[in-house]
């Protein structure tokens, strides 16, 4: 079976499935994980100026939304999932987050200088942050990233549309560097 076939087929199983795994594809194809990754990048790639994107995650595929077109996807369908409005409490955190992703709860709660439990709780409620991994520390604590849906809410394409984000990133990771010397 040649690449350009399996793409395709991927492609149609992701349009009745919300969700593919990486390893279940590669045996049902009996191929192995690389060559797997090939076809998924290739597939990613015809995607990506389309009206829906290839998300290829650590074990699993799925199909998303193109963060162009989420206002107009928001107009069509009048969606009330999308929050109002923020407080300014979420807005601070949830630029912390933006800003210094991943990053764990006790390190947004030192710069804000209070709890932000509940915040992130809401936040993730809503759909605009995750928790994207365990920090390899004593007590394993979760690490929060936006989501998708929180550039949808900017209505950005990716991270580097926010305001001075390449410079604040540069700042950011000089800052951890020195801490580590």
């Amino acid at each position: 079976m040649n690449k350009e076939n399996i793409v395709k087929e991927i492609e149609a199983m992701l349009f009745l499935a919300s969700e593919l795994e990486i390893k279940e594809l590669a045996k049902f194809y009996n191929i192995n994980i690389e060559t797997l990754m090939g076809c998924l990048n290739h597939l990613r790639e015809e995607k990506k100026n389309c009206g829906t994107n290839l998300k290829i995650e650590k074990e699993t595929i799925h199909f998303e939304t193109n963060p162009k077109y989420g206002e107009v996807v928001h107009n069509f369908f009048n969606q009330e999932s999308k929050p109002k409005k923020l407080s300014r409490a979420a807005m601070e955190t949830l630029s912390i987050i933006a800003y210094k992703q991943p990053v764990t709860k006790s390190h947004i709660e030192s710069i804000r200088g209070v709890s932000v439990e509940k915040i992130i709780h809401n936040l993730e409620e809503k759909g605009l942050v995750y928790s994207s991994g365990k920090l390899e520390t004593i007590g394993r604590p979760n690490l929060y990233s936006t989501t998708n849906n929180f550039l949808n809410y900017l209505n950005i394409e990716d991270l580097t549309k926010l305001p001075n984000y390449t410079e604040i990133r540069r700042e950011i990771e000089t800052i951890k560097s020195e801490s580590n010397t």
